[in-house]
Parts: structure tokens; C-alpha cells; sequence
């Protein structure tokens, strides 16, 4: 799978090119491995300037392209990220802003009840969506454009109070991507027979805008989500135990600053100093409500 990272803003592309590399070196540092095969584009363009002059399907690609939009709980799309993307999708057709927003939401206000909650994912399947002829979108016909997922950081458009709430918008989607490993050995099978198959996502920088969260912080949030998601600490074909994904939830504290004593539970403090923390990270000054620098972070686990 190809992850492409599109933004307007050149300091958003700048910091996500440094936090990749920070973390590709962290993976040949500790000899990570990641479990699924996925490569990484960055690019500084408005969304409607990739869709005119990039095409992902003029190298034989047969994939789908799934963009990701952070939208609010009403499913109104008319600022943001969420404006550039309808003006996007709308290239080629006869539709209106007006006109795709609301079927937009419609649809999805009808399928889940009215209210979409913050920090999970909705899926939308373009062909699902009455009244909208996305085959004449020229995203669908560059980029083969058929999945919308909105994740909502917001109810309505105001500044995000939780630093923590990005990553699980971001887990969140990791979780439902289908990262399969019968469809990778499908699509490699594919790849043999009928050329290339690659499926593409499709994410913009996100809480930023009316979230107000700082680019360096939040750029930063997104990568180590996805990285640390993709960790693979056995390979592919060893399970993992239940200690190694506790490793990967420590990470996930002390990434944020939290405090792991506060489980409180002896035994289970007990546990992890002996199994999962090392001394670095057991005699760590944690600061609450900040990030903490990701070389910082790989120390606290004994690996």
C-alpha cells in the first residue's frame, strides 16, 4: 500500500519528511520490522492541484484510492480540508458544492442516526452514494477514486483540547484499513500474473487548521501512530506476545507523558518494570501534556 501525504502548507511537508526519516532510522537502529509493505509520498500541493496534474493510474496501477478528510460531527464540509476535497471530487462533473454536501450528508447523517462521534472513522463508497455520477470526477478517472473516510476531530470547528485525541483518530483508521494478510498475498499474486495492483491512501495534515495544534507536534502524532501500528516485533510469520504488544502500549505512554505507576495495581507495575520498561524509562522525568521526541521514546522499553 502507498500512503500520500498532500498538504498546502510547506512547514507541514517539511516536519512529516524529517519525523519519517527520524523513524525509518529508529527501524534500523532496533532492526523493526513492520508488517505490512507500505511506502510513503509527500507532497506540497493543494488537493485540487494534485487531482489536475497527478495520475496514479497512468503507470498500469489497477488499485483503489481511498482520502482521508477530517469532518465534523454534522458532516457540513464547507471549510477546511473538507472544502478543498468536495471542490476536488467535483473536477469534471456537473455538480455543485451545494449539491455533493448534501448527499454527502445525507447519507452518512442517515447511516449512522445523525451524529458522527469524534476520533472514529466512517467510510463512504463513492458508488453507494445516490445521485452523485462519480465515474465523470476526474479523481476517480486519475486516481481511481472510490472511498471517502471521514474522521471527525471536532463536533463543530474549534481548537482540539486533547493532544492525545489525533492519535486515535489515526489508530482508529489503522484499524480499519484492510491490512489483511490474505488480501497482500492476493494482491502479490495479482502483481505476478497481471502487473501492478497498489492500493493508495490518501491523508492531508490534520488539526492544524481550526484545531490549532502545532505542525511540528501533530505531523509527529500522525507518522508514529502509523509506524508504531505497522511494528511488527516477531516478524510476519512468529505471533506476538502479549508482553510485546504491552511494549507497544508503553510506547504509547510514555510518548505522551503518561504516568504507567498510576495503574496502581503493584503486581502489574511489577510486570512491566521487570518485563517491558527499562531503566531509562523508569527513572524518566515525565512533563505533562507534551510529546515527547521519539528517539526519547524507543529508550523506555528494553528491547
Amino acid at each position: 500500500m502507498k500512503f500520500i501525504f498532500i498538504d498546502n502548507n510547506p512547514l507541514i511537508v517539511k516536519c512529516w519528511k524529517h519525523h519519517y526519516q527520524v523513524l525509518s532510522n529508529i527501524y534500523k537502529e532496533y532492526n523493526f520490522l513492520s508488517h505490512h509493505n507500505i511506502k510513503f509520498n509527500f507532497y506540497n500541493h493543494t488537493i485540487e492541484h494534485m487531482v489536475q496534474n497527478y495520475n496514479f493510474n497512468n503507470t498500469g496501477n489497477t488499485g483503489k484510492t481511498s482520502i482521508v478528510t477530517p469532518a465534523n460531527s454534522l458532516n457540513y464540509m464547507g471549510g477546511g480540508f473538507d472544502l478543498h476535497l468536495l471542490n476536488a471530487i467535483l473536477l469534471g462533473t456537473n455538480h455543485t458544492f451545494k449539491q455533493l454536501e448534501n448527499i454527502i450528508q445525507n447519507h452518512q447523517l442517515q447511516k449512522f442516526q445523525g451524529y458522527l462521534v469524534p476520533n472514529q472513522t466512517y467510510k463512504i463508497n463513492l458508488p453507494d452514494l445516490t445521485g452523485f455520477e462519480y465515474k465523470s470526477s476526474l479523481v476517480y478517472q486519475n486516481w481511481n477514486l472510490i472511498e471517502i473516510i471521514e474522521i471527525p476531530t471536532m463536533v463543530v470547528p474549534e481548537k482540539i483540547h486533547s493532544i492525545s485525541h489525533l492519535f486515535d483518530c489515526i489508530w482508529n483508521l489503522m484499524n480499519n484499513i484492510d491490512f489483511t494478510k490474505e488480501e497482500e498475498e492476493k494482491e502479490e499474486e495479482k502483481e505476478e500474473e497481471e502487473g501492478e495492483e497498489e492500493n493508495i491512501l490518501v491523508l492531508p495534515g490534520i488539526g492544524t487548521g481550526y484545531g490549532n495544534l502545532n505542525e511540528y507536534e501533530s505531523t509527529k502524532i500522525m507518522l508514529f501512530a502509523i509506524f508504531l501500528y505497522n511494528l511488527s516485533l516477531r516478524g510476519k510469520t512468529t505471533p506476538t506476545t502479549r508482553l510485546d504488544q504491552l511494549k507497544k502500549s508503553l510506547l504509547i505512554l510514555f510518548f505522551f507523558n503518561k504516568d504507567y505507576r498510576k495503574l496502581e495495581n503493584l503486581n502489574d507495575i511489577e510486570e512491566l518494570e521487570t518485563n517491558v520498561i527499562s531503566e531509562y524509562g523508569k527513572n524518566l522525568n515525565l512533563v505533562n501534556e507534551t510529546v515527547m521526541e521519539l528517539e526519547e521514546v524507543f529508550k523506555c522499553i528494553r528491547w
